[in-house]
């Protein structure tokens, strides 16, 4: 419920915003909860609003943002745009871990037209060519043990995390 009441309460920020709509989202939620008087799952509210980063695009993205937080990974800047070495702007990676230069791209249903994958593949590319290393999430990666094992292991490898340090289950 926690990470629900994250990504469902608050809607996105524009683009460009910066996430200053969620950030005031966010103040005025935790007003209201210091408002009340014993409100209802106040102290889970409290920690998903913790958790609850901007400009985050899709609930998908925070259940994978969460999953490598959980896991013990570093964690990732969220919607960040990623520029080559002379300044040209390459993508807008979901998840991006700008020291180890690591994009995590979650690939949602608007992702799959033989259009939007070309797409995606060509900035992937451009990003790689910059020393970039990019690696795509998928739903059963979040939802399906196996998956989330073998996505969490991939990562880790990316990022140069040694696995026996992660909580990969």
């Amino acid at each position: 419920m926690g990470d629900q009441v994250a990504t469902w309460l608050i809607p996105p920020p524009e683009p460009g915003s910066q996430g200053a709509d969620v950030e005031a989202g966010i103040r005025g939620l935790r007003a209201a909860l210091a408002s009340r008087v014993r409100p209802r799952g106040a102290s889970q509210l409290a920690r998903a609003l913790d958790l609850v980063r901007a400009p985050v695009r899709s609930p998908m993205e925070t259940r994978a943002r969460l999953m490598f937080i959980r896991a013990g990974f570093p964690e990732p800047r969220v919607n960040r745009p990623v520029h080559g070495e002379d300044g040209q702007w390459l993508l807008e990676g979901d998840l991006v871990w700008e020291e180890q230069r690591v994009i995590g791209e979650y690939q949602g249903k608007d992702h799959g037209s033989i259009q939007r994958r070309s797409a995606d593949a060509a900035r992937a590319s451009s990003a790689e060519d910059e020393g970039w290393t990019v690696r795509e999430v998928f739903a059963a990666d979040v939802y399906r043990q196996p998956r989330r094992i073998a996505c969490l292991r991939r990562f880790a490898r990316a990022l140069g995390l040694d696995e026996r340090d992660m909580r990969i289950d």
